[in-house]
Formats: structure tokens, sequence, C-alpha cells
């Protein structure tokens, strides 16, 4: 008879010594990706105001590499001649991280200050030992990018002009004009049309509460544009812009041109279709164009060709005229995709330019008739109780 199996007896693990370091728990994949963008955006928030220097960098690396100097040389030069603060511990990273073995694409990105087109230029210039070169042509796409919003800025000067005096007229009407009328309508004793009662109570909220009213306003116009810039409210500000006689005409070549510079930049610098697409998704800021991009994205990472994509995305019509749609496909077919895109950029950074002089003569006539519209309408307000008062005597 065989002897019976010997009985297992379930063994505790042993605990873990007084003193020993927890063993840490494995963050889920979209917890860490979600926690990585948002240690990036808290570090991007100290390099708020910060785009000037950021330009200047690239550009003095550019000249540098081109002459010869070799990358930490480069760097120790930039960092002699920085001045501020911000910039010096900025460049300091950058010198620590590649010294310690890390490329200069990293260390870029490592600072959240570089957008990912820049990152991905000087990726794809450092592997490919084209650094130089790729600096060289991002610092000249930079010069371009700051002379097309310097003229954005300078054609958008007239009309912020005018909607500030508007702003004060409406003030000092309120303040100072419309409360010694209030007592003179009242004196009329007639019954007052609806418009009238609207400047009478316009009038009076500003007599009680102006010193409050005014500062606030000014806050609530601050605030609108915050909220317009950095968050979901962009949707409704960027709908009211593109949709701005002229304003809209001058945003949206300049979205064109941006499209063709970043995109066609990645694609001759050697950069695949689909990690250039995905650059250009990242650096746009316009949400209708960024979700094109993505969904665009999509379906070149599917497979399709840039036409049948086009065609199966409905907004494509509305956001690419359709000769950049015709111009892209044929480019795509001949395998000069890269120079078409820059043809575009071209083109319509010239268009972007001309429409930019032009957009004081194009808003001129609509800001007109808003300021006439506001003072017709208060004098129509202040003068129908008068005329009715003429008219019974009249009678």
């Amino acid at each position: 008879m065989p002897a019976p199996a010997p009985e297992r007896v379930a063994v505790a693990p042993a605990p873990e010594p007084d003193g020993a370091p927890p063993v840490p728990k494995k963050i889920p994949p979209r917890f860490a990706a979600q926690r990585k963008e948002l240690q990036k955006f808290l570090s991007s928030l100290n390099h708020l105001g910060m785009g000037r220097q950021r330009m200047m960098f690239i550009q003095s690396m550019a000249m540098m590499l081109t002459a010869g100097l070799s990358l930490v040389d480069s760097l120790q030069t930039q960092m002699l001649e920085a001045k501020s603060k911000a910039v010096k511990g900025l460049i300091q990273g950058i010198i620590a991280a590649v010294e310690g073995g890390s490329p200069l694409w990293k260390a870029m990105d490592d600072q959240s200050l570089f957008s990912p087109y820049e990152i991905a230029l000087v990726r794809i210039g450092e592997e490919g030992g084209n650094l130089a070169r790729n600096m060289q042509y991002l610092a000249e796409q930079q010069e371009k990018d700051r002379a097309l919003k310097a003229k954005v800025k300078m054609a958008m000067i007239y009309p912020a002009i005018v909607i500030v005096l508007v702003f004060v007229l409406i003030m000092g009407l309120g303040l100072f004009v419309l409360p010694n009328l209030v007592q003179v309508l009242y004196s009329l004793h007639v019954d007052l049309p609806l418009a009238t009662r609207i400047v009478i109570g316009f009038s009076q909220l500003f007599e009680a509460h102006g010193v409050v009213m005014t500062p606030l306003l000014f806050l609530v116009l601050i605030l609108v544009l915050l909220m317009g810039k950095y968050t979901r409210f962009r949707v409704v500000s960027q709908w009211v812009v593109f949709h701005t006689p002229g304003i809209g005409s001058l945003a949206k070549e300049a979205t064109i041109a941006q499209f063709g510079v970043i995109l066609g930049g990645l694609l001759r610098a050697g950069v695949p279709l689909v990690e250039a697409l995905s650059s250009l998704a990242e650096v746009t800021h316009i949400i209708a164009y960024k979700s094109f991009y993505q969904r665009l994205l999509e379906h070149v990472n599917a497979g399709d060709s840039f036409s049948k994509s086009f065609t199966l995305l409905p907004e494509t019509s509305r956001l690419l005229p359709v000769s950049v749609q015709q111009l892209i496909v044929t480019g795509e077919r001949s395998g000069a995709l890269a120079d078409v895109l820059m043809k575009i950029a071209d083109m319509y950074d010239k268009k972007a330019s001309e429409t930019a002089e032009k957009l004081p003569v194009i808003l001129e006539p609509l800001l007109l008739i808003i300021v006439a519209g506001i003072v017709a309408g208060i004098a129509f307000a202040i003068i129908v109780p008068i005329y009715k008062v003429v008219g019974n005597i009249g009678h």
C-alpha cells in the first residue's frame, strides 16, 4: 500500500521588514499620459511671455551652428549672452541635459517652451546630420510668421481704436449727458416709448452705480478676451472672428499659409506624413482646423489618399479652397507634396499681407454703421417724447 502524500501547508508571505519602502503601484498608461500632459502644461506656465526669447534662441543657434560651432559651444555662448534669469534657467536646463547624453530635441522638449513643429524639425535635423540646416530653415519660417503676425496686428489697430472710442462714448453718455436729460424727459408728462425707457434705465444704472460699473465693464471685457483664448469659449470667439467681414478672410488666409508652412516644412525635412499631420494638429489653435487635421490624420493613417480623405470629410470645402485641395492632390500624385505645400504657403502669405493692408478700408464702413446706429438710437429715444409734446401743443 503506497504511503499517503504529505499534506500541503499554505505558507503566508513573509511580512516586509520595518522601514522597507512600499512597492510602487503601476499607473495605467492612460493616466500616466494625462499626468505627463498636466505636468507639461504647468511647466509651460512658467514660460508665458517668452515667445520672443524662443525665437531669438532658435535664430542664434542657427547662426552659430551654420558658422561651424559645436552644439555645446553654441549653447554656452547663448548662456553668456542671456540677460533674463528665466532664459538663463532655460538654457542651463538644455545644457545639462545635452551634456548628460540627451539629444538636443529631447532637451528642448523637456523645457515645455517649444512647439511640436519646432521639436520635430530639430529632431529630424539632429538624427539626419542636418541640424544646422534645419535650424536655419526654422529661423527663416519663424521670421516670416512674425512678419505676418505683425501685419495682422497693425491692421487690427484701427478697428481696436474705434471700438475703444465707442466704449468711451457710451460711458460718457451714461455718466454725464443722459442723467441731465432724464429729468427733462420726466417733466414732459407723456408716455415714454420703449427705447426712451431703456435709455433712462441705462442712465439711472450708471448714475447709481457708475463708480462700480465702469471698472466692472473693463474687467468683463478682459475676462471675455481671456476666455476666448484659453477656454472652450474660444469656439465662439473664433467663429465670430472667421465670420467678420475682412477679419474672417485674413484669419482664413493666415491659417492656410500656416498649414502650408508647417506641413510642407516637416515633409521637406524628412518627417513622415502621419507624424507631420500629428504635429500640425498639435500646434494649431483654431478649433475648426484642429479638428479637421485630426480627422484627416485618421484617414491618412488608415491608408486613404488626400483625394479620398477630402471627399470623405464634409468640412473640407469650407476650410480649404478647391484650388488648394487640387494642388495638394496633384502634389501627392507627383511626389512633390512638400514643394506644393510651400508654394501654397507663399501664395496665401502674400494674400494675407494684401488683405491686412486693405483691412482698414474694409472695416471702416462697418464700424461707421455701428457708431451711427448707437448715436441714432440714443437720439431717437430722446427726440420722440419731445415731438409728442410739440404735437400735443399744436393740437
